[in-house]
């Protein structure tokens, strides 16, 4: 955001900077009524936030310098660098996912004869692959639930366990992925590169993922639902090795990612790569990805995933302005003091600050990116007061978007794993439709990452580099 005018305030609210919260206020109140009537789409969202600058228009003294910081605002070279990222990493991972890789990893458990306690373990080292290589959380849960959690509890997996597995592997990748919208809007607030965030968070992502295998290892076992002859007739239904070549444009973009590249260099030639491998291996023919259709218009997994993403840029836009506001009406600068008066006056309480914002936002915000985006500018703000490393801070925040958020009943990749379940259900008896108390303590990698960033923090463990 845009540095404060020294001195005074760039935009004069009727009963002071207290007011100008309301653009943002308003916002969150109305995301609490989306996710009380079940409605929590980023859809609605926009709606809140539109809502929210509208208001604070009916606020403001000078109606003709708000309406023109609004469009000043919405230029921000933070959003701005979080939308273009998301547009080429939206059209990556939809080439990705649209190539049959989830029935791949299938394919891949199903040989090596993994059952019970060993198939949750390989569901979830599954899950994190496949995360990190689409990188998004959501389209995990939706992919693996479908495939994966119908084939666990044939193979004598605990079906709690199982959708703990899949949910914490989602977390996983999108906790790591370069391409992940949580890795590119952490190191956007923070005004620094994808790569290095990616590098100095592995040690916190792989710490927690490790522990998270052990416990799948010795609590993930259950009893088969289905004989043995019924069992490989489901995954011979379902498994299917051919588009594990497309594991190679997924590691090419991490490599690239973490080796310095630029991201978007390093997404161009995944997106490269990808389109040979493809075609070259009979996985997809060039038309899947992008096409002329007979009514005119066009189609393909690339356009598809790239428009998926145009919902949350139009709301990470709204989000940037609101915030923006507030800083320009003083809000930002009475809840800065406030904080370096009391918890931010050293580096540890400035970071455990952070912290508490973050999980205050996922809390009321069910999607753990639009957090980000709402407490990314203060935080980064924050961190300069301290010196503290930008890597540090992006990782305080991606690391706790993606530990217990994938834990509340409301957050949508919850929500996603339930309404799956139920259609599984509908074509195979033996699947159980969880109840969100079943599955929850079994959400490993949520549970570990929350309490190990509080460990992080009050021993300073990776805070040179992040």
């Amino acid at each position: 955001m845009s540095e404060p005018i020294a001195g005074k305030n760039s935009l004069e609210f009727r009963g002071g900077p207290l007011v100008s919260v309301v653009p943002l206020a308003t916002f969150l109140v109305f995301t609490v009524v989306l996710v009380l009537k079940g409605s929590a789409v980023v859809e609605g969202m926009i709606v809140a936030a539109m809502l929210g600058i509208a208001l604070g228009m009916l606020l403001v003294r000078n109606v003709a310098d708000y309406s023109e910081r609004i469009f000043s605002l919405m230029a921000n070279r933070i959003a701005t660098v979080a939308v273009v990222c998301w547009l080429w990493a939206g059209a990556f991972s939809g080439i990705l996912a649209q190539s049959g890789l989830v029935e791949a990893i299938v394919w891949v458990g199903w040989k090596l004869h993994l059952t019970g306690s060993a198939f949750t373990l390989g569901v979830f080292v599954s899950a994190c692959l496949f995360a990190v290589s689409v990188g998004t959380g959501l389209g995990t849960v939706v992919g693996f639930t479908s495939v994966m959690y119908p084939a666990g509890i044939v193979l004598g997996a605990d079906p709690a366990a199982l959708m703990g597995a899949i949910l914490s592997g989602a977390a996983f990748g999108d906790n790591l992925a370069p391409v992940s919208d949580t890795t590119i809007v952490s190191a956007a607030t923070q005004e620094t590169d994808v790569g290095g965030v990616v590098r100095s968070r592995l040690k916190y992502s792989l710490s927690a993922a490790l522990i998270s295998a052990v416990l799948f290892a010795f609590l993930g076992g259950g009893k088969s639902a289905l004989p043995a002859g019924e069992a490989n007739h489901l995954l011979e239904a379902t498994a299917n090795p051919a588009a594990l070549p497309m594991l190679i444009p997924a590691l090419l973009v991490f490599i690239a990612a973490i080796s310095g590249f630029h991201f978007l260099a390093a997404l161009n030639l995944g997106i490269a790569a990808a389109l040979i491998v493809g075609p070259l291996t009979g996985i997809f023919p060039l038309e899947r990805v992008f096409r002329f259709t007979a009514e005119g218009s066009v189609a393909g997994s690339a356009l598809d995933g790239a428009l998926a993403m145009l919902p949350i840029s139009i709301l990470t836009l709204l989000l940037v302005t609101a915030n923006g506001l507030m800083e320009a009406g003083g809000f930002l600068e009475l809840l800065l003091g406030w904080l370096h008066r009391t918890w931010a006056r050293t580096v540890r309480g400035t970071e455990l600050a952070i912290v508490g914002l973050i999980s205050l936002a996922n809390l009321f915000v069910p999607v753990n990116t639009i957090a980000m985006v709402t407490v990314g500018p203060l935080a980064n703000r924050l961190r300069k007061t301290q010196g503290i490393h930008p890597y540090r801070v992006a990782n305080l925040l991606d690391t706790i978007s993606c530990s217990f958020p994938f834990l509340l009943p409301y957050a949508a990749v919850i929500v996603a794993a339930e309404a799956i379940q139920k259609e599984v259900a509908g074509r195979y008896a033996f699947v159980q439709v969880l109840t969100w108390g079943q599955e929850a303590p079994y959400v490993f990698y949520g549970i570990v990452m929350f309490p190990l960033m509080l460990v992080a923090v009050m021993t300073g463990w990776g805070r040179k580099r992040g």
